[in-house]
């Protein structure tokens, strides 16, 4: 008995003592991993991002927003035994290969994406073959209402809404907001419970931009139609607040649809109104003037002989486009005389020009924010002959960027006063309220401010009968300007036979500046010369903006004409919504925005028939919930035209 006692004493010691170790092993040894299996075992954390913040124009139009997206996603392990049979449904729902379907299947991985931001459609036909270990979660898509307008400037969000070019890209910090990381319990049977609830994340905030839609609208429908009409390579149009440097438009064609940017090579998504700089040609005579009139090297009286169309500089021939004689300065500016230029210039010198046109802003970036912008090109005055001189008096050997440029005038229109352009008005809260402005940012006085009205007068000879800008004339309005034809630099260093570029900019109204206006048409085939090509095209958008601001020449104030952007057509899964928190609308099959007229999108049926009843439009509405799209018709009866509103519910999201 005493042995078998002790045999059981002894085996039940051995067991108290494995199942102690076991329990030190568990308690001390792995603890912090036995923990940390636990916790993933039972808490799975989640990273709640808010809505990417929308773009406004200055008068709070949409031209940014993010709108609900729904992503599909594959959990291969979960996946049927016959998923290789729905492989073809699955990728015609998906506008996939039936390669791509089945390597997502084969995934070792335990999570892969389907479709990222599928349409509500695609995402319908994957829910109709219910299938399991497939399964969708809302994610958000980048929508830019307006298509092409003023794409270069606002630039792009990628399929994580980060911010990759534009206005998206220098204020994505803003825009993108900040995460919340929530961690979820889960129960036994692996069900969420979330014990402690769940605190959203901050909403991201918006950007208010100094760019005014209609203007831009015009600017960019009047430049497309010069580019086609002339068969030119490409145009840009600035308009500048003279009196803020505030941006109001800045067009190019070609441009592209932000909605698709991966449509179009990466070249076509620059903006070359900061990137890329050109020779400004003979609106450099201007900043020539403005340095010799201030200097007092130059009177608008004084007279020079222009050499009869030729001029010799040592080994180098100067010419005009004609044969003057004898011409007072401000009929060299008038008729746009290069070697009463390149006179001028060298009465002045190389130094005291290089320290006016760097004043201006020449040969450095202006600072504006948008990203990727050049200094242009001015080297030091050391590193200039008698030729760079001559010729950079006259615009050769000299490159600006059209906002450069466009910055300089606005100088002239501002009282000699550089200030730094900006794009950005404000950025606002959820609650309205600003978190951070730009305001106008005086730089440095160039010139005299008499020697800014002195030109501006002088400018005005180039735009009256006689000059070489007369077809940007506008009946009752003073308009000064300058032309401008530069050659364009070859790829072996020289200048091109043919290829030019036309110009035109353009103060108005000259005796109290409101708008500087900037065209360029690059290699125009109908013509080469500014006069001609450019000018027309700043007389319509000159006079269609100061119509926007009530500015006539027999002054009278007339109504601001209501234009709309160029109509794009709001595919399922795009619809429009102002930016209000926790709620979102549906988008119709195809909606059409108007030709012209406001837009009512992301309105509740209240607010647009208020606005409607404050500007006297006449509306009609189908639907519940907010504004997913629009379109015009006339009223059988009157004629009159009838914004047809069709509106969507909304949804409440929550953690």
């Amino acid at each position: 008995m005493k042995e078998r006692l002790l045999v059981a004493g002894s085996a039940v010691g051995v067991g108290l003592l494995l199942v102690l170790s076991r329990l030190v092993q568990f308690t001390v040894v792995q603890s912090a991993q036995l923990a940390r299996q636990a916790a993933s075992q039972h808490n799975q954390r989640f990273t709640f991002t808010p809505r990417r913040g929308a773009i406004l124009d200055r008068n709070g139009e949409l031209l940014a927003l993010s709108v609900p997206a729904e992503s599909l996603f594959v959990r291969p392990r979960k996946l049927p035994a016959d998923i290789a049979a729905h492989v073809p449904a699955l990728a015609e729902a998906v506008h996939a290969s039936r390669q791509e379907v089945n390597t997502a299947f084969r995934s070792p991985a335990p999570f892969v994406w389907l479709k990222r931001q599928a349409t509500p459609q695609e995402a319908a036909q994957v829910r109709a073959l219910d299938l399991a270990g497939i399964d969708s979660f809302e994610t958000q898509r980048r929508f830019y209402p307006h298509g092409t307008l003023a794409a270069q400037l606002l630039g792009f969000a990628n399929i994580d809404a980060e911010g990759l070019e534009g206005i998206e890209r220098v204020y994505d910090h803003y825009l993108r907001g900040e995460s919340t990381e929530v961690v979820q319990e889960r129960d036994a049977l692996g069900r969420s419970i979330l014990a402690q609830g769940a605190e959203l994340p901050p909403e991201a905030l918006s950007v208010r931009l100094t760019l005014d839609l209609s203007l831009q609208y015009f600017a960019q429908r009047e430049l497309e139609r010069t580019v086609q009409a002339t068969r030119a390579r490409a145009g840009t149009v600035v308009i500048l607040d003279p009196q803020t440097f505030a941006v109001l438009a800045l067009a190019q064609i070609p441009t592209f649809d932000p909605n698709t940017p991966k449509s179009v090579p990466d070249e076509a998504r620059r903006n070359p109104a900061i990137s890329d700089p050109y020779e400004p040609g003979s609106t450099m005579k201007i900043l020539l003037a403005a340095a010799a009139l201030d200097m007092k090297v130059v009177r608008p009286e004084d007279q020079i002989f222009c050499e009869s169309g030729h001029y010799q500089v040592g080994k180098y021939t100067i010419h005009d486009h004609h044969p003057y004689g004898w011409l007072s300065f401000a009929q060299v500016l008038q008729h746009s005389s290069n070697i009463g230029a390149a006179k001028v210039g060298e009465r002045l010198g190389k130094e005291t020009y290089q320290k006016y046109l760097r004043g201006f802003g020449l040969g450095q970036k202006t600072g504006i924010d948008l990203p990727a912008e050049s200094p242009g090109l001015l080297a030091s005055p050391n590193n200039w002959s008698r030729i760079n001189l001559v010729t950079a008096s006259f615009g050769q050997g000299v490159a600006v960027t059209p906002l450069q440029l466009a910055s300089a005038y606005a100088t002239l229109a501002n009282e000699g006063v550089f200030m730094r352009p900006y794009v950005v008005q404000e950025v606002l809260g959820a609650d309205g309220k600003v978190v951070m402005a730009n305001s106008p940012q005086r730089r440095w006085q160039v010139v005299r401010s008499e020697t800014a009205h002195l030109l501006l007068q002088l400018m005005e000879n180039v735009v009256a009968k006689g000059g070489t800008g007369w077809r940007a004339s506008i009946p009752g309005v003073r308009v000064a300007g300058k032309t401008g034809t530069s050659q364009k630099v070859n790829q072996n260093g020289g200048y091109s036979a043919h290829g030019r570029i036309a110009s035109f900019i353009g103060i108005v109204p000259a005796d109290q500046p409101r708008l500087v206006i900037l065209v360029a048409i690059d290699e125009p085939k109908t013509g080469e010369y500014g006069g001609e090509i450019a000018a027309p095209v700043f007389q319509v958008i000159a006079t269609e903006a100061l119509a926007q601001l009530g500015i006539t020449g027999n002054g009278e104030r007339p109504t601001p004409p209501i234009v709309a952007p160029t109509p794009v057509a709001l595919t399922p899964g795009r619809a429009a919504a102002r930016p209000t928190p926790n709620r979102a609308a549906a988008a119709p099959q195809s909606v059409a925005l108007p030709v012209s007229g406001p837009s009512f999108l992301g309105m509740s049926l209240r607010e647009a028939t208020l606005t409607a009843q404050q500007n006297g439009w006449r509306v009609s509405a189908s639907g519940s919930g907010y504004v997913v799209g629009q379109m015009v018709q006339n009223d059988p009866a009157t004629q009159e035209p009838t914004y047809v509103l069709t509106l969507a519910p909304t949804t409440e999201k929550h953690p």
